[in-house]
């Protein structure tokens, strides 16, 4: 049940839709799409297996790589983010048709496109087609995230002398809840705000005012939809510790409902990276950059909090590891800058081992920010 105290809430002519304006607000920032838009438009014989819908930066490419390599999925080789086109429902199903003659009838089909936690008009699309798809969602440290997003933006500009022309790149300074430059800014860094978007678990008014007012950017739409949800950090997928990483491989495997195992994800070497230098690349721990770090190191705790304390309990969600999983997600109250990043990390390491009867430590040394 989502309230809508303090919100003014109107019924719009077109079918399961209604708007949520907030009366401080622009007006028309949050489209909220009820349950029965479930049952809107569904035209496919053939369902998509699963996605991995985001976030950018998190791991999702190395994940198309691995489970592109598995022999009982089918994965476009690149993103497939024509889902969020107005009738991406249709290449959505025209892709799976093609491949249909290729594959055996049992074989799983899965896209990546990491804007679709974002702009969630995707999933919309993605109701039309399926009713059964499993989405995968990788998060990040805040801070870590904006760096390797806004120097894989940078590479990407020098790749590309078009892209470059049409969108300069601009300093990492002033992209914040009002500005981003192609899709970077510390807004997106804020995770909770576009989870919330699943509708995985009943939002207050607070809670939807909250996402309503975080930024100017982009319009949030709240799709409720009966998709199971897989959430890692992408520290689960960097794990070199075998038996985590082995129960990872596990649960993910039985998440997308697979026979087979998947490969040694330690094995594969990690895409979308490169030893280029540009002038433009940051080092976030530059003292320049201290105030972004702040910023993102403030609302990283409340996006630790909130998926913490309230989106993994939804028993949509699915969470591998659950200990290494919450000491990841601890770490995004402190500043990786600092000493006590690491410190900390190793506090959360030593305290999931004194849950588990092997190391005894005073309760003051387990105090995380």
């Amino acid at each position: 049940m989502i309230a809508a105290t303090a919100l003014l809430v109107l019924y719009l002519n077109e079918p399961n839709t209604i708007l949520v304006r907030d009366p401080e607000g622009s007006g028309d920032n949050l489209i909220t799409d009820n349950a029965k838009a479930l049952s809107r438009g569904f035209n496919s014989s053939r369902e998509l297996d699963f996605a991995v819908i985001g976030f950018p930066k998190t791991g999702t490419s190395f994940l198309l790589e691995v489970l592109g390599m598995h022999p009982e999925i089918t994965m476009p080789p690149t993103e497939f983010c024509q889902i969020h086109h107005d009738n991406g429902d249709k290449e959505l199903v025209r892709w799976m048709k093609n491949q249909s003659s290729y594959h055996p009838a049992d074989q799983k089909y899965g896209i990546k496109c990491p804007t679709m936690v974002r702009a969630t008009n995707a999933i919309q699309n993605l109701m039309k087609v399926s009713h059964q798809t499993r989405l995968v969602v990788g998060v990040r440290h805040p801070v870590l995230w904006f760096q390797s997003f806004y120097n894989y933006r940078v590479f990407e500009n020098y790749n590309d002398p078009e892209l470059n022309k049409s969108s300069p790149i601009q300093s990492p300074l002033g992209l914040d809840r009002t500005h981003h430059w192609r899709e970077c800014s510390t807004a997106y860094g804020k995770f909770e705000i576009f989870l919330k978007q699943l509708a995985k678990v009943s939002l207050s008014s607070n809670e939807m005012l909250e996402m309503l007012r975080s930024d100017t950017l982009w319009a949030k739409r709240l799709t409720v939809n009966p998709f199971k949800v897989f959430i890692y950090s992408s520290d689960q997928l960097d794990d070199k510790n075998a038996t985590r990483q082995s129960i990872l491989r596990q649960d993910l495997k039985e998440f997308l409902r697979l026979d087979k195992p998947l490969i040694d994800f330690n094995s594969v070497p990690k895409v979308n990276a490169n030893n280029e230098t540009h002038p433009e690349y940051i080092n976030i721990c530059e003292p320049k950059f201290a105030t972004v770090r702040q910023t993102l190191v403030r609302s990283g705790r409340k996006s630790r909090d909130w998926i913490l304390n309230r989106f993994i309990k939804s028993s949509d969600v699915t969470v591998s590891n659950l200990e290494f999983f919450k000491n990841s997600l601890h770490s995004w109250g402190i500043d990786p800058c600092t000493d006590g990043f690491e410190r900390g990390r190793e506090v959360g390491e030593r305290e999931k081992e004194m849950k588990m009867g092997n190391v005894r430590l005073p309760l003051a040394v387990l105090t995380l920010v």
